[in-house]
């Protein structure tokens, strides 16, 4: 919204609160080492004076009123320091003096908080004034060692916390730019907010904005902060935020409003300050739109404040809406001519506007900040300008889409039209979306669409799956946390897909979530380095919200539909999937040759009477695991019902029956199986030859295991 100005290095109060302990506490110290002994060289008269201005520089730092100090003022003071510290050393002695270590504070709390370049300034400094004596009083070898010392630990004490303030810097830089990269969602949460509300009323479509510019223009013609001019700005966006809460026949009402509507319309502003109450970050905003509609002489609404209780904001953007209205074609009403729109804010000061705010109001109008047509000019940044419109087609598209995800009910469909829906609203090169496999850990893609860049070649399906917590994208349903990636190169977590070439890649990543349950995860990519934004991020979210919550429920009706044609205890199909395969086969356009094989299990209620029935249910799960290794993919196992299953073998004559049938049946014999050797009889029956229709092939192989298993009892 408003263009940023690098920081530049300030002193805050906190600091000279410490500068001026510092004077008093070293000022004390000093003075009352000079009386530690006898026969001193001291100058005492000297000396006192030094202390003086001492404590006075401690003064003030401590009662001076800065909020904010520049650094370079300091710079004056640290030399003034240096000149007095030379002073006193002198009237202790010189040479003999014991003051001449304080050179080497000055250094330190010089390199503490100010610029290298002026430490190493101040470093020289207290080196040549630590020289002084030597140079006036002559050669005193003690001193000379002395003096060494101290300016080789001066140049060490100005380095290493010249280092420190340089890792301090840049740790400060990365949480200030982090910190914009949070306000910078914060507004984009602003902006869609309000595009939800244009969304809603569009009657009043781009109002806020041209509202929110406005503002701003008065603000700052009113002498504002920049902080609270950043705030107005969003409050005016954020104005009529509550009419989401009220409904649209009262909102475009082509008349006049009845009492209760009124009413109803009047509590936009309580809604409002709920909506924003929700975002930590808008706190300072909330009485701003409680308070927007209340007027200076205290005929508004909700509270009835008057003058100078109503925030300054709100009075501000009260008097700018109330233009852009006038300004507006309403449902009502035409917009008015601008001369009468002038001389209402004229008449109206005083009155429903404070004097102040109308008089900077008409002078931004005067001053050509506000277009003809009574929009404002460009107070906003030209980026910024579309995002709103574009949030309001992308809150239509969204709203379609959800339409559309109501009519679909199988899960591959559902992922086709939600790639379709991400392809149309975001920029891309690759769109997948992958679905978590049943054992949790592996992610296939289920949908893929891409650009046919040459970057991607030889891009498959086996080569895009990959393992939770494997490369950004497992990384991402690891963490289920959305991750925009601007160089995907350079991430700790990427992994190369093989088969393409390295290239510049930006990265859009979210997991697909239902109640904390991972099902998939949506990638975007596309060929370049930082070519998403966090708007990008918020919308793929809203539309992987929108696939988890299809995706769960198709894939609950897929198991339910799936248990109703399942047997629950082998595991097999049911009789009822059964028969609708059976009539499937039978089809006149499906006459393919198949056969039937029913296969009973002989002596299960002898088994359940001297074992249990969890005996004769074991006997029946080895059935169920046999004849399903014995079978093709097509083929189909089913469990009858009680002790009995039936097979539908397609593509198999009479021959391959019996084959099949004595093959499930030896194998189930075998005494070397820990369940035990299990006998069963088995009839086949294979269309045509043994009948055409289900109820004569199910005879058919009915009679045939009978006769088996008379055979057998013989």
């Amino acid at each position: 919204m408003t263009s940023r100005r690098p920081a530049t290095l300030q002193l805050h109060r906190a600091t000279f609160k410490v500068a001026a302990v510092s004077f008093w506490g070293l000022a004390t110290i000093v003075m009352a080492t000079n009386y530690l002994g006898s026969d001193l060289q001291v100058n005492y008269p000297t000396e006192w004076v030094v202390t003086a201005l001492a404590c006075a520089a401690g003064i003030v730092c401590w009662v001076l009123p800065w909020a904010e100090i520049p650094a370079r003022w300091v710079v004056p003071v640290v030399f003034g320091g240096l000149a007095m510290l030379t002073v006193g050393v002198f009237a202790t002695g010189g040479t003999h003096s014991h003051l001449s270590v304080l050179y080497l504070v000055i250094v330190v709390f010089t390199a503490s908080i100010l610029e290298f370049q002026t430490a190493v300034a101040v470093l020289v400094s207290a080196i040549v004034a630590a020289a002084l004596p030597i140079a006036i009083q002559g050669w005193d070898s003690y001193y000379v060692r002395f003096l060494v010392l101290l300016a080789a630990s001066m140049v060490i004490c100005a380095y290493i916390p010249a280092l420190v303030r340089k890792a301090l810097r840049a740790e400060n830089q990365l949480a200030e730019r982090r910190r914009l990269e949070l306000e910078d969602s914060y507004l984009s949460t602003i902006e869609a907010l309000a595009a939800a509300l244009d969304a809603k009323d569009r009657h009043t479509e781009a109002h806020s904005r041209e509202t929110a510019a406005l503002a701003r223009a008065v603000g700052q013609r009113l002498g504002l902060p920049e902080e609270t001019l950043r705030f107005l700005e969003y409050s005016a966006l954020l104005h009529d935020i509550g009419k989401i809460g009220i409904p649209g026949y009262i909102l475009n009402k082509p008349g006049p409003l009845d009492d209760e509507e009124t009413a109803i319309i009047r509590e936009h502003p309580v809604i409002g300050e709920r909506i924003v109450a929700s975002v930590p970050f808008l706190a300072r905003i909330r009485p701003v739109v409680r308070a927007e509609h209340e007027r200076w002489d205290g005929g508004g609404y909700p509270d009835g404040l008057s003058g100078e209780q109503i925030p300054i904001e709100a009075r501000i953007i009260h008097a700018c809406d109330a233009f852009e209205a006038m300004s507006s074609d309403r449902p009502y009403r035409r917009a008015r001519p601008r001369e009468w729109i002038l001389s209402e804010i004229r008449v109206q000061s005083g009155r429903q506007f404070d004097p102040k705010v109308a008089d900077a109001l008409l002078e931004v109008i005067a001053a050509g900040e506000v277009a003809a047509n009574g929009t404002t000019a460009s107070a906003l940044h030209e980026d910024r300008r579309p995002l709103v419109h574009s949030w309001t087609q992308h809150l239509d598209a969204i709203q379609q889409l959800g339409a559309q995800l109501a009519t679909v009910v199988s899960v591959p469909e559902i992922c086709d039209t939600i790639g379709r829906a991400i392809t149309t609203l975001l920029p891309y090169d690759q769109c997948r979306i992958y679905l978590l496999e049943d054992d949790g850990r592996t992610l296939r893609p289920a949908y893929f669409s891409d650009t046919k860049r040459a970057e991607y070649e030889g891009v498959t399906a086996e080569t895009l799956a990959i393992q939770v917590g494997e490369g950004i994208t497992g990384w991402v349903a690891e963490t289920k946390q959305g991750a925009l990636v601007g160089d995907t190169e350079g991430h700790p977590k990427a992994v190369h897909i093989p088969g393409t070439t390295r290239a510049n890649e930006s990265m859009l990543a979210v997991p697909v979530i239902f109640e904390d349950r991972l099902i998939g995860v949506i990638v975007n990519v596309k060929v370049g380095i930082n070519q998403y934004t966090g708007d990008h991020l918020r919308l793929l979210t809203i539309l992987a919200n929108q696939a988890a919550v299809a995706i769960f429920n198709a894939g609950l009706i897929e198991r339910l539909a799936a248990s109703a044609r399942t047997d629950p205890l082998t595991g097999l199909a049911n009789r009822r999937a059964f028969e609708e395969a059976l009539d499937e086969r039978l089809a006149p356009d499906s006459r393919e040759s198949f056969a039937i094989l029913m296969l009973d299990v002989d002596g299960l209620k002898q088994v359940n009477d001297a074992r249990g029935h969890a005996a004769g249910d074991a006997v029946l799960k080895r059935v169920a695991s046999v004849i399903s290794g014995d079978l093709r993919e097509a083929d189909l196992a089913t469990r009858w019902g009680g002790d009995e299953f039936v097979l539908l073998v397609p593509g198999t004559d009479s021959v391959g029956a019996v084959s099949l049938a004595r093959r499930i049946g030896g194998t189930l014999l075998n005494p070397d199986d820990p369940a035990g050797a299990v006998s069963v009889s088995i009839g086949t029956a294979a269309f045509p030859g043994d009948g055409t229709t289900a109820v004569s092939l199910l005879a058919a192989a009915d009679r045939s295991m009978y006769v088996e298993k008379r055979q057998r009892v013989a």
